[in-house]
């Protein structure tokens, strides 16, 4: 199964939760831009920190290039200083509106916020927590494909 697994460079600490989702995925992790445009992936792992409940712009605009064609599925992961998952939501309509069906477990985790924010970096606990995301993941999108 072809899959990608994606993020957006920040100092949230998002790196150790898309490497431990690319070791599990067997994939090598992609920051967002320069990524390679996706082409026929059956998973794409997209993940973003949270910017006051919304996604970094950078994954936005990449959402804005994917269809149906470039990727089947998506699942998302992300970091936020209160743990929200809004911002993923947020991606997660995006990619509903470009026709890429997003499953409906996401992960996120703490994640070092700006100065006032908070958070903390991901842990290996976090990180563990992350591969057994993408694990699932990868079982539901191949159920799903047959």
């Amino acid at each position: 199964m072809r899959t990608r697994v994606h993020y957006t460079e920040s100092k949230s600490g998002i790196e150790t939760i898309a490497a431990a989702i690319s070791q599990q995925a067997g994939q090598v992790m992609e920051k967002l831009l320069p990524a390679y445009m996706p082409e026929r992936v059956a998973l794409l792992f997209l993940g973003s920190d949270d910017h006051g409940g919304k996604p970094d712009k950078l994954a936005l605009e990449f959402v804005s290039s994917l269809n149906k064609e470039r990727v089947n599925y998506a699942a998302l992961y992300g970091t936020s200083p209160k743990k929200s998952t809004a911002h993923l939501e947020v991606l997660r309509k995006a990619l509903t509106e470009h026709g890429v069906t997003v499953l409906p477990d996401v992960f996120v985790c703490s994640g070092k916020g700006g100065l006032f924010s908070g958070g903390s970096l991901p842990t290996e606990a976090d990180a563990q927590a992350a591969a057994a995301f993408a694990q699932r993941a990868m079982a539901e999108v191949e159920k799903k494909m047959g």
